[in-house]
């Protein structure tokens, strides 16, 4: 009698358990089917390798305070502040989506010397805001040849075909179907665009993430442009 109870006791234990295990089994399968899905990215689109945008930037001390209060009312208006006489021509940003950190990078030409030794000259601002403190230093192309590297590799982007979305499938089931990706920094790049016949866009801007084939040259130039960095701006023309 105590014998058939202790069997009937196990045998109950034993269905509980294999149970419990196909639920976690089950479980542990969503679970990588979840993960799956969230690191999936479009077709022949590979990740650039994510960059802590603070590791390639100049130190952000407590005593930083350029631009006043407001530090990334600073750095979004880097690409619209005169350098130092006309606004800039070309910039780069990038921030992170996960901490608080933003950057712009504006580049522009100023006119310097005087009659036939009178030419242009890139420079470049750089301006970083981490929480509430911001930094603005300048790079000169006749010291670092780290501007116009930068501003080459601008020029060479493949071309864009301009594209409007398709509407979304109803019944997507994965980020590939719906036509977006995961990435946890933004990049966005602003400058003119040419079109077949000779004529100039007055501003050109695309943003993207870690897939844009632009998110390499803004990591690229953060990590050219560090020694560069100085306190003093371009002289005025």
């Amino acid at each position: 009698m105590r014998q058939s109870m202790c069997r009937g006791a196990l045998t109950e234990w034993l269905t509980k358990f294999n149970g419990h295990r196909l639920e976690t089994s089950m479980f542990m399968s969503s679970l990588v089917l979840s993960l799956a899905l969230s690191a999936h990215v479009e077709p022949d689109q590979s990740l650039y390798p994510l960059i802590r945008l603070q590791d390639h930037l100049p130190p952000i001390t407590e005593d930083d305070r350029s631009g006043g209060g407001d530090s990334f009312a600073f750095v979004q208006a880097g690409g619209e502040d005169a350098l130092p006489i006309t606004p800039p021509q070309v910039e780069m940003t990038a921030g992170e989506d996960m901490r608080p950190i933003s950057l712009s990078i504006a580049f522009n030409w100023v006119w310097l010397g005087e009659g036939r030794d009178r030419r242009p000259v890139w420079f470049a601002r750089l301006r970083a805001a981490y929480r509430d403190r911001a930094i603005e230093r300048f790079a000169d192309s006749r010291r670092c040849a780290g501007v116009e590297q930068s501003l080459a590799q601008l020029n060479a982007l493949p071309a864009l075909d301009p594209r409007v979305p398709t509407l979304p499938d109803p019944e997507a089931t994965t980020f590939s179907d719906f036509g977006s990706y995961l990435h946890d920094n933004t990049y966005q790049i602003r400058l003119r665009g040419l079109f077949a016949g000779g004529t100039y866009t007055d501003r050109l801007e695309v943003t993207g993430g870690s897939s844009a084939p632009f998110a390499p040259i803004v990591a690229d130039s953060l990590k050219r442009l560090l020694p560069c960095w100085t306190h003093s701006p371009p002289p005025r023309a």
